[in-house]
C-alpha cells in the first residue's frame, strides 16, 4: 500500500490522549496499531480504518503485550503497512488514591504497563531507530501534586525513568511526555479543574498587572476592582451560583473576599460534596464549567494538543532535550503551576 516513514503503536488508544493520538497519526497517513481493555465493538468507528489495527489487551500482562506485538508486526506485514520507524507510546494510565487495591492497580498500569510495552517492542523500535514514549505528568515533572496524589506522582516519575533509562539499557531512544491539565474523561472525575478555576480567580483575577487579568474579568463579566470572590462567582455563572448548595460557599465570601486558604478549602469542598456513601464526589456541572473557562484561558488543553506535540517530536526523529516533552498549553506556557501555587502555604 506504500512506503511509510513513521508508524504508531500505542496503548490506551480507545480514549483520551491515546484516541487523539490514533486519530492524529491516521490523519498524517501513518499506519497505527493500538490496544485497550475494552471489546472491539466499543471502539470509536473513526479509529478503525484500513491503516489501523485494534487489539484488546491488558498492559499489566507481559504475555498480552507480547501477543500485541506479534499481531502488530504480522498485520503490518500482511497489509503492506510496515513503517521504516516504529514509534511506540505507553499511554494507558489511571489515577487512583486511598484504596490500596486501586493504588496497586494504578502502579501495575502506569509503571508495569510502560515497562511491559517497552520490553515487547524494544527490538523493533531499535531496528528502525524509532522512539519510545512513556506518559508522565506535570505533577511529576514540576513537583506540584496536591495532598493525596503522591503515589500517582510517583508512578508518573517512574514512567519517565522507564522511558529513558530502561529504554537506553535496551538500545532504544526514548522520552517522556508530560501533559498539563488535560480535559479527558478521567480528569472530569477529579477536583483539579475546580482548584485551577479557583486559582485563576485569585491569581489572574486578583492581580491587576497579570497579562490575563482583563481577559478573566471579561469572562467573569465583572468590573475592574472586583474581588477574587466576585470574579469566581462570575466565572461559575448563574446556573451554578444560584443553587442552594452554593449559598453555603457564597456566605464565606463576605468574610473571605480574597479567597484565602479557608475560602479555598470550602470551595473545593463544594466541588466535592459528600454523597450517600460518605465519600466525596465531584459535581459534574461545576467541573464542566471550570473546564470550559480554563480552556479559554489556555490552562486546560484538549488531548489533541498533546497528540500533535508528540507526533511532531516523532517527525523530528529524536528525543527532546532532557528526555521530557512538556505539553502544558497550546502556546507553550506553564500556567498550571502558576495557578496551583495559589494553594501553597
Amino acid at each position: 500500500m506504500g512506503n511509510f516513514k513513521n508508524g504508531l503503536v500505542i496503548t490506551g488508544g480507545a480514549s483520551g490522549i491515546g484516541a487523539a493520538s490514533v486519530k492524529a497519526a491516521l490523519a498524517r497517513g501513518w499506519p497505527v496499531a493500538f490496544c485497550d481493555v475494552i471489546t472491539p465493538d466499543k471502539i470509536d468507528p473513526s479509529l478503525l480504518t484500513e491503516k489501523s489495527l485494534y487489539i484488546q489487551a491488558n498492559v499489566t500482562k507481559p504475555d498480552q503485550m507480547a501477543d500485541f506485538r506479534a499481531s502488530t508486526i504480522r498485520s503490518f506485514m500482511e497489509r503492506g503497512l510496515t513503517p521504516e520507524k516504529l514509534n511506540v507510546v505507553a499511554c494507558a494510565g489511571i489515577s487512583r488514591r486511598g484504596d490500596p487495591v486501586q493504588v496497586q492497580l494504578m502502579k501495575d498500569i502506569n509503571e508495569g504497563g510502560t515497562f511491559n510495552l517497552l520490553r515487547a517492542f524494544a527490538s523493533d523500535i531499535a531496528a528502525g531507530r524509532g522512539l519510545f514514549v512513556g506518559l508522565s505528568s506535570i505533577v511529576a515533572a514540576e513537583g506540584i501534586a496536591v495532598k493525596g496524589d503522591e503515589e500517582y506522582k510517583s508512578t508518573k516519575a517512574e514512567a519517565r525513568r522507564i522511558a529513558t533509562e530502561e529504554a537506553r539499557a535496551l538500545g532504544v531512544e526514548g522520552f517522556a511526555v508530560a501533559p498539563g491539565a488535560i480535559d479527558t474523561p478521567m480528569t472530569r472525575h477529579e477536583a483539579v479543574f475546580g482548584m485551577l478555576l479557583l486559582g485563576a480567580a485569585r491569581t489572574f483575577g486578583g492581580d491587576v498587572k497579570h497579562p490575563q487579568h482583563k481577559e478573566v474579568l471579561s469572562l467573569a463579566g465583572v468590573p475592574a476592582g472586583s474581588t477574587p470572590a466576585a470574579v469566581l462567582k462570575g466565572l461559575l455563572g448563574a446556573p451554578l451560583t444560584g443553587t442552594e448548595d452554593f449559598k453555603i460557599v457564597a456566605a464565606t465570601f463576605e468574610k473571605d473576599p480574597q479567597l484565602a486558604m479557608a475560602g479555598v478549602m470550602r470551595f473545593v469542598g463544594y466541588l466535592n460534596p459528600k454523597g450517600a456513601d460518605g465519600q466525596r464526589h465531584v459535581r459534574p456541572e461545576a467541573i464542566a464549567r471550570a473546564a470550559e473557562i480554563l480552556t479559554k484561558l489556555d490552562v486546560v488543553i484538549g488531548p489533541e494538543v498533546v497528540a500533535r506535540l508528540t507526533l511532531d517530536q516523532f517527525e523530528k526523529g529524536k528525543a527532546p532535550e532532557g528526555g521530557l516533552l512538556k505539553a502544558y498549553s497550546a502556546n507553550g506556557e506553564n500556567r498550571v503551576t502558576q495557578l496551583m501555587s495559589a494553594f501553597a502555604g
